[in-house]
């Protein structure tokens, strides 16, 4: 079975690791960028259900918006997400690319999130870079 991919004309990031994509026709699809997790921003729904997870940490939180804000510069003219899996908040899990550059590796390389070790830990090269360089989070 083939992949489906999502031509995003505007990939609306809502934190570091989700949005909606928005197709040509205007269609939304609730999205969360596979294999990284990043802070959580106001108003901290997540943490309220759940404190104890990474996004919640005080750690996570203090690049949080800046999170958001490099993955909506980056999501600006449009991403393709390819979906690898559905979440338990029935949202797209997808590896999603602007011009040809992986927004969740971006996102990793520069400490602005971490490589999801429940999901494969498919960024550790990435987060190991970030890390050894003192980028984001890893200040």
């Amino acid at each position: 079975m083939s992949p489906i991919v999502l031509i995003c004309a505007t990939l609306l990031m809502s934190d570091g690791d989700s949005g909606r994509c928005v197709t040509d026709d205007g269609t939304r699809h609730r999205v969360r960028l596979a294999g990284i997790d990043a802070g959580e921003v106001a108003p901290f729904t997540r943490c309220r259900q759940r404190p104890d997870v990474w996004a919640c940490s005080p750690a996570a939180r203090s690049t949080a918006d800046r999170a958001k804000a490099r993955a909506v510069q980056l999501a600006a003219s449009g991403a393709r997400c390819t979906i690898t899996d559905t979440d338990r908040y029935r949202r797209n899990v997808a590896v999603c690319t602007v011009n040809g550059r992986d927004l969740g590796s971006i996102l990793v390389r520069e400490g602005l999130a971490i490589s999801e070790t429940n999901f494969g830990d498919p960024y550790r090269r990435e987060e190991r870079q970030a890390r050894e360089q003192g980028r984001g989070i890893w200040q």
